[in-house]
């Protein structure tokens, strides 16, 4: 099964992303935009794992379950490099980083290889998207929500792809503290 793990961000930042994603569609011509409820923070994507592995990967999410929780806030909108993404990216947020690298090492040491280039942290709203405008002058006209927010849940997805786009199913969670 194809897995990642990722923090869920709350309803009201979702909500929020959904408002600027609408902004985004008035200057696209093509994309595929999301799905609102599908939006979160990647720490580290497995890709393939055999369903037998997964409590390896369980066993990694619950050796982090102690640290804080990330209080994060969107930064501005920007194209990913080497990607074709359309994504907020966040604050520079040492928690959150901490629990990034914390994470790996523990899925490293159950077997699993993770990447070890710089992570960017972003919620993606959208791929393949085409503009009207160019990005620098569309983003002039989206309004960043940058409201705080705590990530408390860190959630193991399993991502189906189908036509219509990925289906994710949460498998298991892990409730981080909030200081």
């Amino acid at each position: 099964m194809r897995i990642f793990i990722a923090l869920e961000i709350p309803q009201r930042t979702k909500d929020n992303l959904a408002r600027s994603a609408e902004q985004f569609r008035h200057f696209s011509t093509a994309g595929n935009f999301v799905d609102t409820q599908n939006y979160h923070i990647t720490l580290h994507f497995l890709g393939e794992v055999a369903e037998s592995d997964l409590m390896y990967v369980q066993n990694a999410m619950d050796g982090v379950k102690n640290m804080p929780a990330p209080r994060l806030s969107l930064l501005q909108f920007v194209t990913m490099r080497g990607s074709d993404a359309t994504a907020a990216r966040l604050r520079n947020c040492p928690q959150l980083t901490e629990l990034h690298d914390q994470l790996g090492e523990k899925l490293e040491r159950n077997g699993f290889t993770v990447e070890h280039r710089a992570y960017r942290p972003h919620i993606t709203i959208c791929r393949k998207a085409k503009f009207t405008l160019p990005f620098t002058e569309v983003t002039k006209n989206v309004d960043v929500f940058n409201a705080p927010f705590v990530a408390s849940q860190v959630v193991l997805y399993q991502s189906t792809l189908t036509k219509d786009g990925p289906i994710y199913t949460p498998l298991y969670t892990v409730t981080l503290p909030e200081s």
